[in-house]
């Protein structure tokens, strides 16, 4: 089993077998890495923690001989600490350089494999913006083009349809995975839209109303300009909008919490047929 938990500024990283453990980094954290099981050194024994980007670049991070004397080679000078309580490793300040292979040994006659991470350092994704435009209505039902782009221009479309108050995505690009492998994702639950730009070590996420568009759509293609309602929704947007509420829009607005306020005094205190 695997466990790799996030523990303030640094990431804590651990296995119960023998297999590649993969292990993902946010830039600029720690890095804790244990070994699998306890180690012993016997005379002329040597530890080794060594890094590998490759089968043919492989290099010693630290050393540790029989009488605990520790040395720490090039780069990792100043990043790399030891404890000679479990010889877990804590590296620094993590940077894309640092991703590869991360073996740890007992070297003797046979040598003893008692750690092995696959680490990748992943910069954080860039924040995401989500719009929903108006695309065509009927008279109970509307559809929606929704958009969801990052920084970098990745982006995707996804066609949002609402029948009777009821809203479902029907067609375009749900998901995709951009350049950097991150992944872009449109999702739809319990009336919310999402669009989210996530990675192993961080996420983006906007998230409106799909009610909202579709009850904003209704009020415009069949109400009369009469009087100014105010509609309060349990999605804490306020619609500002100039009609009358007709009472098929009432009963479609209460069935998403939504509190209507009439501003005209002299407006009809029961909402008219549509």
């Amino acid at each position: 089993m695997t466990t790799v938990t996030n523990s303030m500024n640094f990431i804590v990283a651990f296995t119960g077998s023998g297999a590649v453990t993969p292990v993902f980094v946010l830039t600029g954290k720690d890095l804790l890495l244990d070994v699998l099981s306890p180690v012993v050194l016997e005379e002329e024994d040597e530890f080794r923690w060594k890094f590998a980007l490759n089968k043919k670049q492989e290099e010693s991070v630290m050393r540790v001989s029989y009488n605990h004397k520790t040395r720490i080679f090039g780069r990792y000078k100043g990043r790399a600490a030891i404890s000679l309580q479990n010889y877990s490793l804590h590296l620094r300040n993590m940077q894309q350089a640092d991703s590869g292979l991360y073996s740890a040994k007992i070297e003797r006659d046979e040598d003893e494999l008692v750690g092995e991470y696959n680490v990748t350092v992943q910069d954080p994704v860039s924040p995401v913006e989500l719009t929903v435009e108006f695309a065509s209505n009927s008279s109970d039902s509307c559809i929606l083009t929704v958009t969801c782009c990052t920084r970098v221009s990745d982006h995707i479309n996804s066609i949002l349809r609402c029948v009777n108050s009821t809203c479902s995505l029907n067609g375009g690009e749900m998901s995709k995975v951009t350049a950097s492998g991150a992944s872009l994702k449109i999702y739809l639950v319990d009336g919310t839209i999402s669009c989210s730009h996530s990675n192993e070590v961080s996420s983006s996420i906007k998230r409106t109303s799909a009610m909202y568009f579709y009850a904003n759509q209704l009020f415009h293609s069949k109400l009369p300009r009469r009087v100014g309602a105010v509609i309060h929704c349990r999605s804490t947007t306020r619609l500002a909008l100039p009609f009358q509420v007709c009472r098929r829009t009432y009963d479609v607005l209460k069935t998403i919490n939504c509190k209507i306020k009439i501003d005209d005094m002299t407006a009809p205190k029961t909402p008219p047929p549509c």
